[in-house]
């Protein structure tokens, strides 16, 4: 084989994967999606015992300071009560993106970062109990999981 004709075969395998790329993508089969709804559900199974597990380092796990500061703890709840909530129009905008799209990568990232964004408020919850000794960090926690019951993946999404 010569030079050329080898460049010519990369060039013509460049255009070739060139037009794939910039054709609409092809439709999801049932398999992938199902695939991806039974990973989501197991995410979403251990962020929840996650959340449970946090409510018993809580309890076993002493707070470095007992130190009150209504103010912080105001404050923080305003940001868990805002990830939980931004959540839910987060997941609405990416189910759209990928439904219009029809990516697997972006339906999983719609399925994930509301989860994600549920853990970080109970996670501020437990932090806040670690450091301060905030006596009612649950109430985090219970924000958080009222979130991950929300944003629980339906085989519809």
């Amino acid at each position: 084989m010569s030079v050329k004709s080898t460049m010519s075969q990369i060039v013509a395998s460049y255009k070739e994967q060139k037009d794939m790329l910039s054709s609409r993508p092809m439709r999801i089969d049932r398999a992938a999606e199902d695939r991806v709804y039974r990973t989501s559900r197991i995410v979403w199974l251990a962020f929840t015992a996650a959340i449970v597990l946090y409510f018993l380092i809580g309890l076993f796990i002493k707070p470095v300071a007992i130190v009150t500061n209504t103010t912080v703890e105001r404050a923080l709840m305003a940001v868990s009560t805002a990830y939980v909530l931004i959540s839910l129009p987060i997941k609405r905008w990416s189910m759209i993106q990928a439904g219009q799209l029809e990516s697997l990568l972006l339906k999983r990232f719609a399925l994930f970062v509301p989860m994600i964004a549920c853990e970080a408020a109970a996670l501020t919850g437990l932090a806040l109990h670690l450091v301060t000794g905030y006596r009612y960090f649950y109430v985090f926690l219970l924000l958080a999981l009222a979130g991950m019951l929300i944003n629980y993946p339906k085989r519809t999404e």
